[in-house]
């Protein structure tokens, strides 16, 4: 019998220049993050304006937010461990709780959980969310209009002290999970879902007496 061909050698992975995962991320999600920032629910807050019930209203959609995240969030996490990145230590819809107990003295609604999707795609769900825990120091320094030194309420926004060492720790991760196969586009496909999540739940939150 003829002896059989050896398979062919599996192609190279394609090189790709540092960032440039975050890069396709940003990309394929521009349209909807821009929708997000300009939301009127940040208006006020941004403007240093705020009252109590502008900042209680926010901290109710990011409370929707995780909420509805929070299975994905557990996948990203499980899948990014062995990259560096782990869950945060402390848990952001206890921090939402507290913030939203200290302003009105109640506790928040409760929230169904979204369908976790695939792993790669709950890897993206960890992109945004950590990207936005980044971003919140700009509302934590906006708000010093309405609490002055004051955390108790606006706890959720507070930046920890390793938040820079953490977000390039996240951002390598991030690098090299993407170049595996077929990772990418789930992740940019999860990263779409969160962004659209947490417009769903800013937009749910301005209409709220």
């Amino acid at each position: 019998m003829p002896m059989s061909e050896p398979a062919p050698p599996e192609p190279p992975e394609p090189l790709r220049p540092e960032g440039a995962i975050r890069a396709y991320l940003r990309d394929k999600t521009a349209e909807v993050h821009a929708r997000l920032e300009a939301l009127p629910i940040f208006l006020p807050v941004l403007a240093g304006k705020a009252g109590t019930m502008d900042l209680v209203r926010l901290l109710r959609a990011y409370h929707a937010f995780h909420t509805s995240a929070s299975l994905n969030l557990e996948i990203g996490y499980r899948e990014l461990d062995g990259l560096g990145v782990h869950a945060p230590a402390q848990a952001p819809l206890a921090l939402l709780a507290a913030d939203l107990y200290a302003l009105s003295g109640l506790l928040p609604a409760h929230f169904a959980q979204a369908r976790p999707g695939t792993r790669p795609e709950a890897v993206g769900w960890v992109w945004v969310v950590e990207g936005s825990v980044l971003g919140s120091r700009v509302i934590h320094r906006a708000l010093d209009s309405l609490f002055g030194p004051r955390l108790d309420g606006r706890r959720f926004f507070q930046p920890m002290p390793d938040s820079g060492v953490r977000w390039r720790a996240v951002c390598s991760s991030i690098e090299t999970y993407g170049r595996g196969q077929d990772a990418l586009a789930c992740m940019a496909e999860g990263a779409r879902q969160a962004f659209a999540c947490m417009e769903r739940s800013l937009k749910h939150a301005c209409h709220e007496s």
